[in-house]
């Protein structure tokens, strides 16, 4: 069933005033009238999600009114929206958005989730979820460039949930590798061998699911890389290789300026990992890279350590131009 909550209108509408009663605190003005069915949305609109911990607050592009929903197939069967925009998906929920995907409806999520405090506290507004989906469609109807596609297949989104999952189980076997040498005892032994072996088959499935991703395939195909580290990267920026300028992509995978006081983002982390996986394996284009910036920052008197280590965050932002190139289609050879 659905429910009608009183909420602060949306800042910069007509009617935003403050915070109405009951809103700022959550509470819900529920008359008994007003509990039978929602209204039917007209087909086609766009709306706006926020994620409480049960229920799901909704508010649609032509009304400033909160609407509660049990699940999001009884939203989508009674909105009928073309698109929706949220602040970010639960895990739980991926499959669910994947299969409404399907049926075409676009979802869309805020970029950086600072902006929804940020204007919160700018307008004075308690966090309540009744607040939060207001805010998100201020900020939208404000600028809809700080929103992105959540995914553009639900391929991608298999993929997505596929390499999270293998994210997940690789630091579980590092830990279990590092208990390992910590201890012969036959359970721990067998606990790393059995997070080893599912590591592998999580590698091998994601491989074969994410070939199904126009960009891993052309950047298999053409530039040699692949696994779940690759497949992480594309699957969840994409997006930005296909769209965001060459300086800003080097800025938001920060492959520049020093890193002493800032701890890397995951994307920065894997691209590094991916550069030294193909090191190490001495793939044809980018060992030949590492070899030429080795000895360059040798020969400039840094020690083997630092040498290599520069010379292979040379190799993380050559491979993130090439796949930046594949992306846009500017050219199908990168040099090296």
């Amino acid at each position: 069933m659905t429910e009608k909550v009183v909420a602060a209108p949306a800042p910069g509408s007509p009617n935003a005033t403050g915070l109405t009663e009951g809103a700022g605190d959550g509470t819900r003005c529920l008359p008994s009238s007003d509990k039978a069915q929602a209204p039917m949305g007209r087909r086609g609109g766009t709306v706006f999600l926020d994620f409480g911990r049960s229920k799901i607050f909704a508010i649609t592009d032509d009304s400033d009114e909160v609407l509660v929903f049990n699940n999001l197939t009884e939203l989508v069967e009674k909105l009928r929206p073309a698109i929706i925009v949220l602040d970010s998906l639960p895990g739980r929920l991926q499959n669910t958005a994947a299969e409404l995907a399907k049926t075409g409806i676009v979802f869309l999520r805020l970029k950086d989730l600072k902006k929804l405090s940020e204007e919160r506290k700018k307008n004075g507004m308690q966090k309540s979820d009744e607040n939060d989906v207001a805010v998100l469609k201020t900020l939208f109807l404000g600028n809809s460039d700080d929103f992105q596609p959540l995914f553009t297949a639900p391929e991608e989104l298999l993929v997505r949930v596929l390499t999270e999952e293998w994210a997940s189980l690789t630091l579980m076997k590092k830990v279990s590798k590092q208990k390992r040498t910590a201890t012969n005892h036959p359970l721990a032994i067998k606990a790393h061998r059995t997070l080893q072996n599912i590591v592998d088959e999580f590698s091998e499935e994601i491989h074969r699911e994410a070939l199904k991703l126009p960009l891993y395939r052309l950047t298999f195909e053409i530039l040699g890389l692949k696994g779940p580290t690759l497949a992480y990267l594309l699957g969840h920026d994409g997006w930005a290789l296909k769209t965001l300028p060459r300086d800003k992509l080097i800025l938001r995978f920060q492959m520049t300026g020093r890193r002493k006081h800032r701890k890397r983002s995951t994307r920065s982390r894997l691209l590094i990992m991916l550069a030294a996986s193909a090191v190490l394996n001495k793939h044809p284009r980018y060992h030949e890279v590492y070899r030429r910036y080795f000895e360059k920052f040798a020969a400039e008197g840094n020690n083997r350590k630092k040498a290599h280590w520069k010379a292979i965050l040379r190799v993380a932002e050559k491979i993130l131009r090439h796949m930046h190139s594949l992306a846009k289609n500017t050219k199908q050879t990168p040099d090296t």
